[in-house]
């Protein structure tokens, strides 16, 4: 019997590929996420430091000192603000990618399973085929010892 072929072994090659840039996608996407947290990390750990400061030392400085650390606490608060948001836009594209990658996933293991399905039914049709050669042979030994 012929050796088993896949028909759609392209379309299936094409899956794979398709599954391993929703892969590096995601994996990108994940970096971008913990890039982003970590400068919100980073300032927020400004800020705190900056108010501790300037409430441990707030009797020290001058005006033009304090009018100063206020701005910068006002410029850390509205960096914050906004790395919340580009945080928030790193989640979605993190969740959308995950999306993207199940769905491929997907796409991939039906073609899989439908492979494994078309395999065992020629390796089905193939173990039928050698039973009935066999069968035939037999035969044909028992009516030439029979004669």
């Amino acid at each position: 019997m012929k050796k088993f072929k896949f028909s759609l072994e392209p379309v299936l090659d094409q899956r794979e590929r398709i599954e391993e840039e929703k892969q590096i996608a995601f994996a990108a996407r994940r970096r971008e996420l913990q890039t982003a947290q970590a400068e919100l990390d980073r300032l927020d750990a400004l800020f705190r430091e900056n108010s501790s400061r300037l409430r441990r030392d707030h009797k020290g400085f001058s005006a033009d000192e304090l009018r100063a650390h206020y701005a910068h606490l006002e410029y850390l608060d509205r960096a914050i603000t906004m790395q919340h948001g580009v945080v928030s836009q790193c989640r979605f594209a993190v969740d959308r990618a995950r999306l993207d990658l199940l769905e491929a996933g997907k796409d991939r293991k039906m073609i899989e399973k439908l492979k494994e399905r078309r395999l065992e039914e020629h390796r089905q049709l193939a173990a039928a085929q050698e039973q009935k050669d066999l069968d035939d042979f037999n035969n044909r030994r028992f009516a030439r010892n029979a004669s």
